[in-house]
């Protein structure tokens, strides 16, 4: 969908699934914003919905085209933003995913990928200690 709202063009485009399959993304484009919806919560780790088509893949895809720093970036929850900080999230969890995948290559289960703590560097900004737990 799009539309003009006092000079203002927006776009409302559905996304492949990153979160979910309900992923939208809304681009102001005069002004440069952009908000991702619960692609990028702002207040801590995403929450991927497999039930509803959501992928880890699909949500580092939906972030990649938005990481430029002249963005400002409006989070699901928590303040503005911009491309830079989303680009920083992006690479968290990138590395989080390749950290995660070579503890499985190296045959790893699940239970020593939790204790393996792969998100420890990130937890003070995105998460908690418990975090990986509830959601691995």
């Amino acid at each position: 969908m799009a539309f003009d709202l006092n000079g203002e063009s927006i776009h409302i485009v559905h996304q492949k699934p990153g979160y979910s399959n309900a992923d939208a993304l809304v681009h102001f484009h005069v002004a440069k914003l952009i908000y991702l919806g619960e692609v990028f919560p702002g207040d801590g780790y995403p929450s991927i919905d497999p039930a509803q088509g959501g992928s880890l893949e699909g949500l580092v895809k939906a972030l990649d085209s938005w990481t430029d720093s002249a963005f400002q970036v409006v989070p699901a929850r928590g303040k503005v933003t911009n491309g830079a900080a989303l680009k920083a999230f992006h690479d968290m969890i990138v590395m989080v995913r390749d950290r995660v995948q070579r503890m499985i290559s190296s045959g790893s289960s699940q239970a020593e990928v939790v204790a393996g703590h792969p998100t420890s560097d990130f937890d003070a900004q995105w998460g908690s200690a418990g975090w990986g737990q509830k959601n691995l």
